[in-house]
């Protein structure tokens, strides 16, 4: 059976011949055995290139010592959220239709290679998205778990039209598991430093403005009934806000003002605070001296009293403005 390779396998071969660098090489590779196509013909050519991936990978960590190398993100905003999913999923149109970060889009598998960040706005509060290569049995970069179980959240986008949905939910649910990483509703969330990595999530099914969602959606909603929430998402934009609103509720964000005894309350600039939190906590926050010398605190806010005297474990409520005494 004669290969017939793609137009975007002989580009990236091209691309392989004249590179110097390794991880240019190595690049190169990935997105042969990516865009090779799927047949008997080629079994022989994707066996070898799995080989050299490894190998390279294998070379690449001995030069680079004893821990090899590895991808961090910075965090920004008020929490870093993980794309994670399966190959052509949606996750980089995703983050390019909310934030003004452009990733790489393109019509095959496995076109992520590097994290890419972008801030979502809700409101007046950021949310930090990070497209990342895709979760897949046929290869997965060994840093995309890394980066998944630091996060404070994550959106588990999946093609909601796809013929294959339901065997790529399982393929990206076992490849976690094997990592130890649960995906769970916001109550159930864990901490990062647990053996079992229970990460809040959201699943975001997209492709909404095609026909095949419905069923597809349909579906996931049976799959992660009373587990995960699951959100319909259009690349074309008209989800922004309801998937900013889900964010915000998945990451228990209280925001919280700050006053100054006899002026007004700065309202553009909130501090982010989680439910469950104090007053204790939020004067921790604008200074340890605050938090050790702390008497009682006013407070404004939904259902209380103007200036209502609160102590120090007083819990905050999204929207409350604080006036500290010492």
């Amino acid at each position: 059976m004669p290969a017939n390779l793609s137009p975007e396998y002989k580009a990236a071969e091209e691309e392989f011949r004249q590179a110097r660098d390794p991880q240019a090489k190595l690049a190169c590779l990935e997105r042969m055995l990516a865009t090779i196509p799927k047949h008997k013909g080629t079994e022989k050519m994707q066996a070898d290139l799995k080989r050299r991936i490894a190998r390279m990978r294998e070379e690449m960590q001995k030069s680079g010592g004893k821990k090899g190398f590895s991808v961090t993100v910075e965090k920004e905003g008020a929490a870093q959220v993980a794309l994670v999913g399966a190959p052509n999923s949606g996750k980089s149109s995703l983050l390019e239709s909310v934030t003004n970060a452009r990733a790489e889009v393109a019509d095959y598998p496995f076109s992520t290679r590097t994290p890419v960040p972008g801030m979502l706005i809700f409101e007046n509060v950021q949310f930090q998205l990070v497209d990342l290569p895709p979760v897949s049995e046929e290869y997965m970069e060994p840093w995309v778990t890394d980066i998944i179980r630091a996060a404070h959240a994550a959106l588990w986008v999946i093609d909601a039209a796809d013929a294959t949905l339901e065997r790529q939910v399982q393929e990206v649910e076992r490849l976690l598991a094997q990592k130890k990483i649960e995906l769970v509703a916001a109550e159930q969330a864990g901490k990062p430093h647990d053996a079992v990595r229970r990460l809040p999530a959201l699943v975001v099914a997209t492709k909404a403005d095609l026909p095949e969602h419905r069923g597809g959606r349909e579906w996931l909603v049976g799959k992660f009934q009373n587990r995960l929430p699951v959100l319909s998402f259009s690349a074309l934009g008209e989800h922004t806000r309801e998937l900013g609103q889900a964010i915000f509720d998945m990451c228990r964000i209280v925001r919280v003002y700050s006053k100054v005894p006899g002026k007004e309350p700065d309202l553009s600039r909130p501090f982010v605070m989680h439910r469950g939190d104090t007053v204790l906590d939020f004067a921790m926050q604008v200074h340890k001296d605050f938090a050790e010398k702390l008497q009682y605190a006013r407070v404004w806010g939904k259902g209380k009293f103007e200036g209502q005297r609160v102590q120090r474990d007083q819990l905050l409520e999204d929207g409350d403005v604080i006036e500290l005494h010492i």
